[in-house]
């Protein structure tokens, strides 16, 4: 939270960032889709091709080009680009790909106690994870959102979660409800849902599986001179993860686009304690043996788990 205060992310966050943006001169162009990208003979973006919503169309000139985006919109600008699918490190991007997750939050007509304001879960449906928020301690009772609930507002949140999204509303409410009975016990069971929302998300989060590292794309592009890549889905040494990661990609690629060190400002991760880094070690020993003296070959932990 960048001022100290609390509540929804797009209203603390997100909301004064835009607004800051547009004062510096950024223009957002909402409601707007990318169509293509027109390149000079050296594989430089001169200018990207737009469409919106109501069917207009427009061309902006480009210095330099970030995708912004992940996995799953990574390979649709494969798919969908031909100017892009020329080269290898684009086509590459084929093979990543985006896991589903359905977004809860239930309103209850009495508080309940959460021993932590952030849970993970798991066990209710098969090769289906949860995480489960008290967003009253975490955006405070204050928080506008929140501020006129009678009671607790509980967010459940389900990912490789592709079967849930089938369900009815209703259903999913009943069905969030249930699972939250079962983890906080008759505390919870003796509260009523007095409102729900839902966000069903299909392909929307990456997914990270084996062999995926090796078809994300870092900072720069390879083969593009003035493209470059941030986010969660892009390849970097810093160490950080999720939005984190998102953030110091951003600022990691802003800093080359200038001309400046890729890490200036920003703070770096502390070293892994001993045992840490004595597992990491032994752990890339053990994969350039079974490599053959390539460590890149050899397997890792989530080969043998997913066999």
């Amino acid at each position: 939270v960048l001022d100290g205060s609390r509540g929804n992310i797009g209203n603390v966050i997100f909301d004064p960032w835009v607004s800051a943006m547009t004062e510096a001169g950024v223009n957002f162009q909402t409601s707007t889709r990318v169509s293509g990208f027109n390149f000079d003979s050296s594989d430089k973006i001169l200018s990207v091709r737009c469409e919106s919503s109501d069917g207009g169309t427009s061309t902006i000139d480009a210095d330099d080009v970030v995708f912004a985006v992940g996995a799953e919109a990574l390979k649709a600008f494969a798919r969908y680009s031909p100017e892009l699918a020329r080269y290898d490190e684009f086509r590459r991007f084929a093979n990543l790909r985006g896991t589903s997750v359905l977004a809860t939050r239930l309103f209850l007509d009495k508080s309940v106690d959460v021993p932590y304001s952030a849970n993970a879960c798991w066990g209710f449906d098969e090769n289906v994870g949860m995480t489960m928020f008290d967003i009253k301690a975490i955006h405070g009772s204050d928080c506008p959102t929140v501020k006129d609930a009678p009671g607790s507002v509980l967010e459940v949140d389900y990912y490789h979660a592709s079967p849930l999204l089938v369900m009815s509303d209703d259903a999913i409410v009943s069905k969030v409800k249930k699972d939250l009975d079962k983890i906080l016990g008759k505390q919870c069971t003796d509260a009523t849902v007095i409102d729900a929302a839902i966000v069903k998300l299909p392909n929307a989060v990456n997914w990270y599986a084996p062999g995926s590292y090796a078809n994300m794309p870092d900072i720069k592009s390879k083969d593009i001179d003035n493209a470059f890549f941030v986010g969660d889905i892009v390849r970097t040494r810093h160490g950080s993860w999720s939005q984190e990661k998102a953030f110091v990609t951003g600022l990691e690629a802003a800093n080359t686009i200038m001309g400046c060190p890729m890490d200036e400002g920003i703070l770096q991760l502390s070293p892994d304690e001993a045992h840490v880094a004595l597992g990491r070690d032994a752990v890339a020993i053990a994969k350039k043996v079974l490599g053959a003296g390539d460590i890149s070959r050899g397997p890792s932990l989530v080969d043998f788990l997913w066999r």
